[in-house]
């Protein structure tokens, strides 16, 4: 047992590994490689490919997720919930929506934005924006922080910068949210 869950591990931590996803043909062919090892009882093998398998199709959905190309640069009215605790710094809140949908675009599930000058937005609060949305980018230096693939770590498909907004309806019972907000506001 304890063998299987070090293959599965292996598994899930090999893609890490490879500088690029394998061809979707191949991710079709490894689980049933795997079944077929099964009858054998070749288990650690079978939960290495099973691993595996599960890390490129996750890595797969998250890069699907993404910002489509010809929406790069362009203002769209979006319309979202606030999830997470949004972050005051100098005048600019940042915060991430959750559901994002916009009439003229298929959008990916959570956008994370900047509201400079903005209004106080708090979670669980539902808004309809106008954003110019970005696709995720980083820096590439390899030594400093790689923004990019946090975004991707967190399942985040497009950045964007609020020019304008309104409220769509307050937060809902939320507690928990409610909570921290307070807490961070420290009151």
């Amino acid at each position: 047992m304890r063998t299987g869950m070090i293959a599965l591990a292996l598994g899930l931590l090999a893609l890490r590994f490879l500088p690029a996803l394998p061809p979707t043909w191949l991710l079709l062919l490894m689980p049933i490689l795997a079944l077929m090892l099964l009858p054998f009882r070749i288990y650690p093998l079978a939960l290495f490919l099973l691993g595996f398998t599960w890390a490129c199709v996750s890595a797969q959905w998250a890069l699907s997720d993404r910002l489509a190309p010809r929406l790069d640069g362009q203002t769209l009215w979006v319309q979202g919930k606030v999830v997470g605790l949004p972050s005051v710094a100098e005048g600019v809140v940042r915060f991430e929506l959750e559901g994002a949908w916009s009439r003229r675009a298929k959008l990916p599930a959570r956008i994370r934005v900047a509201w400079y000058g903005g209004q106080p937005v708090n979670s669980g609060e539902r808004w309809r924006m106008a954003v110019k949305l970005k696709r995720p980018a980083g820096l590439v230096n390899p030594y400093a922080f790689d923004y990019e693939a946090w975004l991707l770590a967190q399942r985040i498909g497009a950045t964007g910068t609020v020019v304008d907004g309104e409220l769509l309806a307050p937060a809902r019972a939320a507690w928990r949210d409610a909570l921290r907000q307070r807490l961070l506001a420290g009151g």
